[in-house]
């Protein structure tokens, strides 16, 4: 007659079930510590990029500013109309104020 080997169930132990939640929990950590460098990282790019399009739009601003005050100059719009031969007259001016 042949013998009946029943096989034990191996049961976790509280021990192994420890053991594995740190495992995981060790995993989690450095997946997300890897995923929040990468994401910094790119922030930190696109902070530089934004900065860099902010200083060429400064100097874009101060050169149109600059232009905007050289147009609104009364001795060039002086020079402009005479350069299309237009005079001065004292008799169509009218002063507002003092």
């Amino acid at each position: 007659m042949a013998k009946i080997v029943k096989k034990k169930r191996r049961r976790l132990s509280l021990n192994g079930i420890a053991i594995i939640a740190f495992s995981l929990s060790l995993l989690f950590w450095l997946g997300s510590c890897l995923i929040v460098n990468t994401v910094n990282a790119s922030l930190t790019m696109k902070i530089q990029a934004m900065n860099q399009e902010l200083a060429i739009l400064k100097n874009q601003n101060q050169s149109l500013t600059y232009e905007i005050s050289n147009l609104g100059n009364k001795d060039r719009v002086f020079a402009v109309a005479e350069a299309a031969n237009l005079d001065q007259v004292n008799e169509n001016i009218i002063s507002v104020g003092e």
